[in-house]
């Protein structure tokens, strides 16, 4: 698959110039609809194409409109090099349809652009900015899981970030008002750690979000020093089964004293991003006598796949389990 970028920029600047100020003015409503209902019956026979196995042919009509700007025939071109369909995987071709659909305004493509970057990525300070940047838009857009996501990230103090609690809750607050199942969750956890006035002034922020907006000064902080006591934290209690949790399995058929330094040095170097996680080694079920890493229970498919793109940085094998 050729990747055309400067085709694309070329058959938009053609369009641009192809027709008079005074047409489009009076027929340009029109004639998008028309233009839309087309592309969206184009995309649609290049799915049902792929789905039929017939893969040049659907990729083949997705690159015609993705060459004329269609930023939703983009976000299918970036699935398809993303999963390797019709030709070698890419993620760098991946990476830029989503850049470039969502620059124009595809929410999902941005969206997935942010959570490969953030969890998928190097780890780069640029690859982070740009990530939290995409979050931050749709956030401010009414989006629930670009609110939950940051407002995880605020809460944790992520990437070097200093702990903001209440523009943390407030952001999953508000994305749990919205029904988004995770935040949900998480809004229960954190607002029994929180004292009332600070809770109420978290969800002052998350109701006017789009008037206050986002920066780096921490808010309410003064409304945490009475009665919150976050350094009182309960011992870590093992699942009662593993299979029903989402858990991280690290290192793969170790022999035993090496499983136990594994663990000894994650618990060491590690403690505060497992913090509240039970860990231990167990034996693997295909290698007698060899070892393996268990640590859990992870708060749903975000918070596993962070806490094992922290330790692969490190230097640990790490795969984010779900419940069986």
């Amino acid at each position: 698959m050729k990747v055309a970028g400067h085709r694309i920029l070329f058959a938009l600047i053609g369009s641009i110039l192809s027709a008079s100020v005074s047409v489009w003015a009076q027929e340009a409503p029109a004639a998008d609809a028309q233009a839309s209902s087309a592309d969206e019956r184009v995309i649609e026979d290049a799915l049902n194409a792929i789905r039929n196995q017939d893969t040049e042919k659907g990729l083949g009509l997705l690159q015609r409109l993705a060459d004329q700007a269609n930023p939703e025939a983009m976000y299918h071109l970036a699935e398809m090099s993303r999963l390797g369909i019709g030709g070698k995987q890419s993620m760098t071709v991946a990476t830029m349809y989503y850049r470039l659909a969502g620059k124009l305004g595809y929410e999902k493509a941005a969206m997935k652009l942010a959570n490969i970057l953030y969890f998928d990525g190097t780890g780069t300070p640029a690859e982070v900015s740009e990530a939290l940047s995409i979050w931050q838009t749709y956030a401010l857009q009414g989006n629930p899981e670009a609110a939950y996501l940051l407002g995880i990230i605020y809460w944790n103090g992520e990437n070097g970030r200093t702990p903001d609690p209440l523009r943390g809750y407030g952001l999953v607050w508000r994305s749990a008002q919205t029904g988004y199942n995770d935040a949900v969750q998480s809004e229960l956890t954190m607002r029994a750690q929180l004292p009332g006035k600070a809770r109420d002034a978290g969800q002052i922020y998350g109701e006017r979000l789009e008037e206050i907006g986002f920066s780096d000064e921490l808010i309410g902080m003064d409304l945490l020093v009475e009665g919150w006591e976050p350094d009182e934290k309960e011992a870590a209690q093992k699942p009662e089964d593993w299979t029903t949790v989402w858990r991280l399995e690290v290192g793969f058929a170790m022999r035993e004293e090496d499983a136990a330094t594994m663990l000894e040095r994650i618990n060491r170097e590690h403690a505060e991003t497992l913090e509240g996680l039970f860990s231990e080694m167990v034996e693997s079920p295909n290698r007698i006598g060899r070892y393996r890493l268990l640590i859990g229970p992870a708060e749903g498919l975000n918070a596993a796949v962070s806490l094992c793109v922290t330790l692969k940085r490190a230097g640990y094998d790490c795969f984010a389990k779900p419940p069986d």
